[in-house]
C-alpha cells in the first residue's frame, strides 16, 4: 500500500515512476494530508460500503489529469482551531480538456472520509463511462494541469459533448 508522500505515478505521460501500486484509500484514512494537499487518481471504486476503492497518489511534480480521469483532492481542513482536525476533500472529473468539480466537503473526519466520498466517486466514474459509451470525446490525449485548473474550474459538463448516435462522436 502507498502512504501519503510516496509518488506512485500519473506524472507527465501518465507513466508511473518505479513500480506503481494502487493505494487502498481505506488504508489512507486517519492520515492528515500534507500542507500542499494531494491529488489521487481513482483507479477503481465500488459503490457499496467496504468494497474496493483505490487510487494512485499523484506526485507533486506530476499533477496532471486526462480526459476520463476521476480524481480526489485532499487538503488540510479549511477551518482552524481544535475542531479543525479533518480534511477538505473534493471529487473531480476531467472531461474534454476541462477539470470539472463534482462535489466538495470543507471538513471531513480523517478516519471516515473515504467511505463518505465513495458513492460520489463511483457516480463520477459511472458518468464518465456513460459519456464515453454515448460517443463523447473526453480527450484522453490532452493533459490538464490539476492545480491551475482547479483554481478556475467551472461546474458543468461541456455542452454539445454527446450529440449524435452512440459511437458517432461529438457534434455528429
Amino acid at each position: 500500500m502507498t502512504a501519503f508522500g510516496q509518488g506512485t505515478g500519473g506524472g507527465p505521460g501518465r507513466e508511473p515512476a518505479g513500480d506503481p501500486q494502487d493505494a487502498d484509500l481505506l488504508s489512507l484514512a486517519g492520515q492528515l494530508p500534507p500542507g500542499g494537499g494531494l491529488w489521487l487518481l481513482v483507479t477503481e471504486v465500488g459503490g457499496l460500503p467496504g468494497s474496493v476503492f483505490s487510487a494512485y497518489v499523484l506526485p507533486a511534480d506530476g499533477r496532471v489529469g486526462r480526459g476520463g480521469d476521476v480524481l480526489i483532492r485532499l487538503a488540510p481542513a479549511a477551518t482552524t482551531g481544535p475542531a479543525s482536525a479533518g480534511a477538505g476533500v473534493s471529487v473531480w472529473a476531467v472531461i474534454s480538456g476541462r477539470l470539472v468539480p463534482v462535489a466538495a466537503w470543507d471538513r471531513l473526519g480523517l478516519e471516515g472520509w473515504p467511505e463518505q466520498v465513495r458513492e460520489t466517486a463511483a457516480f463520477a466514474m459511472d458518468i464518465v463511462t456513460e459519456l464515453e459509451e454515448h460517443g463523447a470525446d473526453l480527450r484522453a490525449r490532452d493533459r490538464v494541469g490539476l492545480d491551475d485548473a482547479a483554481a478556475t474550474a467551472a461546474a458543468g459538463i461541456p455542452s454539445g459533448l454527446t450529440r449524435g448516435a452512440p459511437g458517432a462522436g461529438p457534434g455528429s
